[in-house]
């Protein structure tokens, strides 16, 4: 292994150890203790990766057991049955539909033509198509479909020192952009399920489809263009002739017209979209419900999209134990009374701050607390009873803190540490430090955006 990977390791088992030697409080029991102490080597082990992720993740569910942070094997492994977690596992399916089909690159196309008169511009159409993409199916799902087409668009490019100057822009853009369009409807990420699936446990209070996309549209109308401009002046772009551009937009093949499988797959998306919305009012159209009837009708016998194997093959297996465990974790955490231990012990009371000050200052937190803890799903656990127990002293509704952490949560770019930018990471075009340089900016200026537009969105849904 290397040097990291031990650290990793021998720093989890230090904290599994250390734990058991922590003294009892009123506010916090020795399961509570225990829960921390998982939590912290998990993550440690999730970062440093000394054993396979997925191991990780079961061997959770066993300490939780061990150190009776849970009464019985089937409390340690409830958040492998939540809704959320069905929802992730269908929509990699309706994820390999849309690429199996002409669909992304349709889009892609579409844009380029509109904007393409430019590699700025094609910069923006790639984000553009990144963000729009990710309102329906996952961040990660979403980096991977562009992946491969930003890298045969950067191959243009004859002058190596040009193609990494370039790239640098378009690699560091593709995920900060997936993840700012998974802001767009609840759908957009499995963070927005588990968000509002904890709002709704905390306080009874839910919110819609359509409440969320009042909330997060004008967010990521404002801060994309944003992003994309802090983007090409942090890391510069070499532009090329427009013939050069018109080549590459001809290499795009996308047939004249749609075939019936890509129509298929367009309506199937277009009537899950519908669905989603109509659950505003309806609650029989579940999301997740809604999503697990859509990923059926891919396998339909004579108009099957996928196969089953071509399925279990694009599953990210790791990101579903990931998400499982986290789940299970929480729940633990809100169950051992470790979130009301750092509302009584670390939280204030209140806060003499407008709501706008409110506002930024929890999305500040989260941003903070995602250089700490860069596994954006184990915050949301963390943070949604300290987050509620705040706005209810104060006198306000839990909504808005839970909201700002909602579309705050996913943004996790400030270093590649998280899945979506790693996939980037990985090509070389840039260095770990190279990201901080514009997504530092962007962070702040989604939490001013989102400081400015949550409380005044939320009035006007009557929440507040």
């Amino acid at each position: 292994m290397k040097q990291s990977q031990w650290f990793g390791l021998i720093s989890a088992l230090l904290i599994l150890i250390i734990m058991n030697f922590i003294p009892e409080s009123d506010l916090l029991t020795r399961s509570g203790i225990n829960t921390i102490g998982i939590l912290l080597s998990t993550i440690i082990l999730f970062i440093t990766e000394p054993i396979p992720l997925g191991v990780t993740c079961l061997t959770s569910a066993a300490l939780l057991v061990i150190f009776k942070a849970a009464p019985n094997v089937s409390s340690a492994l409830r958040g492998y049955t939540n809704p959320i977690l069905f929802f992730v596992l269908a929509s990699f399916g309706v994820s390999v539909a849309i690429t199996k089909v002409p669909l992304s690159n349709r889009l892609l196309r579409m844009l380029i033509v509109f904007f393409g008169k430019n590699v700025k511009l094609i910069l923006f159409a790639f984000m553009a198509a990144s963000a729009l993409l990710s309102s329906v199916i996952s961040n990660v799902a979403t980096t991977a479909v562009f992946i491969g087409l930003v890298l045969t668009f950067l191959n243009i490019y004859k002058n190596e020192a040009d193609r990494k100057q370039t790239g640098r822009a378009f690699m560091i853009g593709l995920p900060v952009a997936s993840m700012i369009g998974g802001m767009l409807t609840p759908a957009g990420s499995s963070l927005n399920l588990m968000t509002l699936s904890f709002l709704e446990d905390l306080t009874g209070i839910s919110v819609s489809f359509v409440q969320w996309m009042i909330v997060g549209v004008p967010i990521v109308l404002v801060i994309l263009p944003l992003a994309w401009l802090v983007i090409i002046k942090v890391y510069g772009i070499v532009e090329l002739p427009e013939e050069e551009i018109k080549q590459f937009v001809a290499s795009l093949k996308v047939p004249s017209k749609m075939n019936f499988q890509e129509k298929y797959v367009l309506i199937l998306v277009l009537l899950m979209l519908f669905f989603w919305i109509l659950s505003s009012w309806y609650a029989v159209f579940d999301i997740t419900l809604v999503i697990l009837v859509g990923f059926a009708f891919l396998f339909i016998p004579k108009y099957a999209v996928l196969t089953w194997d071509e399925f279990v093959e694009s599953v990210s297996w790791p990101a579903f134990f990931l998400l499982g465990s986290i789940i299970t974790i929480g729940n633990a955490l809100i169950t051992n009374g470790v979130s009301d231990w750092l509302i009584n012990t670390y939280f204030p009371s209140t806060l003499n701050f407008p709501l706008i000050g409110i506002a930024f200052i929890a999305a500040i937190i989260v941003f903070l607390m995602l250089i700490v803890v860069p596994v954006a799903p184990a915050l949301i656990p963390l943070l949604s009873a300290p987050l509620v127990g705040l706005a209810q002293n104060m006198g306000i509704t839990p909504v808005l803190p839970m909201m700002v952490l909602g579309m705050t949560v996913a943004n996790c770019y400030f270093l590649p540490l998280d899945t979506v930018p790693l996939i980037t990471y990985m090509t070389g075009y840039y260095k770990m430090l190279d990201m901080p340089k514009s997504t530092a900016i962007i962070q702040i200026m989604l939490a001013a955006v989102t400081a400015i537009w949550v409380p005044i969105s939320l009035k006007l849904l009557g929440f507040m």
